[in-house]
């Protein structure tokens, strides 16, 4: 699942992994009473599962690169694709191939991020490379990580503009088995982080998802070991978190942030067993605690899941069914997290495109949800949501942002373009970011 810049949510199929759905949230935001729309393939000869990708910040690209798996296959590919989608109800995504950096015969199950300067970078599974997208076809390569490959490991946007990854091999200049990295993209070079306090990974290497909160440190979770750890960006240390219940862990699997601070995760028993049980990781109290499973558990593994926070505020949950369900979570939101928007006008002309919001924690605090080297689906960018006297929703497209960073109360503008269906009338404005909106701005749309 990836999240369009105007509402709408792309869903790869599991049929024959080459083909997307988009769902759009019905009149009044709902996604749960919501439409598909299908005919989306990917080109020719690709069909990933497990793969790096993002939405770009020009408001109409999607990237996808690599693949453990090409049509089933484990082949861990060195295709990608980007894909250009058309705004609004109604609109489609087309595909076209995009080449790997050079050299990168396999780019397979890599991790990716959109960092703070709004460039994109990408890794290689299977060497200790990195490369920074420039343009379709285009890439300049950057510093590698200090452990011989990138497979397994993750990368974790933080508030300092640093990126965090949790090294998943025994050896490498950062030590033998708890080392963590951090990446700064003004320099292009990886450094040693501090050690974890116990080791998060087995002789399997599997990890699991590292979330940044609302209390600016990141809670990892341990792959096939039962334990977390906690980062501290200011102190740059790590800690030790509570041991999920019922030796429960997750080698492989999602992790989503819910307004209201708390991280939701699936996990399960030993290594891509079944038997999941989702948990909610409570920073305030430290505490790990199971919470309500839908439906998908006790029969999946947390590898089959994917997590990504809606524009509602709830968070969809998807696996390789054909059903997705949607998570509640308690009611509430962190204080000073919220967005706050100030708009160079009070009156737009509709269809109209270019418009200027300015605003401060345009991109939220958070990537948000996570998952690791398999899947990324980052939401802190803002989305622009319209509410007339009736209920009825409509979203605007953001795109062209000035800056992509989550540090707190970060100022920034991003350029949004006006529904050409959207009636003329009095609206109320506001930004949505990470499932959380903003004040309210009364505006006319004439």
């Amino acid at each position: 699942m990836l999240q369009l810049r105007d509402g709408r949510i792309l869903v790869q199929g599991t049929d024959n992994y080459n083909f997307f759905y988009i769902l759009t949230p019905d009149s009044t935001g709902s996604y749960e009473n919501g439409t598909w729309s299908t005919g989306y393939s990917l080109p020719d000869g690709y069909g990933p599962l497990y793969y790096g990708g993002s939405v770009f910040l020009d408001g109409k690209t999607v990237i996808v690169e690599g693949g453990e798996y090409n049509f089933g296959n484990a082949v861990w590919t060195n295709m990608g694709a980007l894909g250009t989608y058309t705004p609004f109800p109604g609109g489609g995504i087309t595909w076209v191939l995009n080449s790997p950096p050079t050299g990168w015969s396999r780019l397979g199950d890599a991790e990716s991020v959109l960092m703070a300067n709004g460039q994109y970078m990408q890794s290689n599974c299977c060497t200790n490379q990195n490369a920074i997208y420039c343009g379709p076809n285009c890439w300049n390569a950057t510093g590698s990580v200090h452990q011989s490959s990138n497979d397994e490991s993750g990368f974790t946007a933080l508030s300092n503009h640093l990126i965090l990854t949790v090294d998943t091999k025994n050896a490498g200049t950062c030590g033998a088995s708890k080392a963590s990295e951090l990446y700064d993209y003004n320099t292009g070079v990886w450094s040693c982080g501090p050690q974890t306090p116990v080791q998060l990974y087995q002789g399997d290497e599997e990890l699991g998802a590292a979330v940044l909160m609302y209390n600016g440190k990141v809670i990892q979770f341990g792959g096939n070991v039962v334990a977390t750890a906690i980062y501290d960006p200011v102190a740059n240390t790590w800690s030790a978190g509570p041991a999920p219940p019922q030796g429960l862990n997750q080698a492989d699997g999602p992790a989503a942030l819910e307004p209201n601070g708390k991280v939701l995760a699936m996990l399960s028993p030993g290594l891509f067993q079944v038997g999941c049980h989702f948990v909610e990781y409570d920073p305030v109290a430290n505490s790990i605690a199971l919470t309500d499973d839908g439906a998908q558990c006790p029969a999946d593994s947390s590898y089959y899941g994917h997590l990504m926070i809606l524009p509602t505020g709830q968070i969809a949950s998807a696996d390789f069914a054909s059903q997705i369900y949607l998570y509640n979570p308690a009611p509430g939101v962190v204080s000073g997290v919220a967005p706050t928007i100030i708009p160079a006008s009070n009156a737009y002309l509709g269809g109209s495109k270019n418009n200027i919001l300015y605003g401060i924690q345009l991109n939220g605090l958070t990537e948000n949800n996570a998952y690791g080297d398999d899947y990324q689906a980052a939401t802190n960018y803002p989305l622009i949501r319209f509410t007339d006297g009736s209920g009825k929703v409509w979203y605007g497209l953001t795109h062209d942002d000035s800056s992509h960073s989550i540090a707190p109360g970060t100022i920034s503008y991003t350029k949004f373009d006006l529904n050409p269906a959207m009636p003329p009338g009095t609206y109320k404005m506001q930004v949505v970011t990470n499932g959380i909106g903003s004040n309210q701005v009364q505006v006319h749309i004439h």
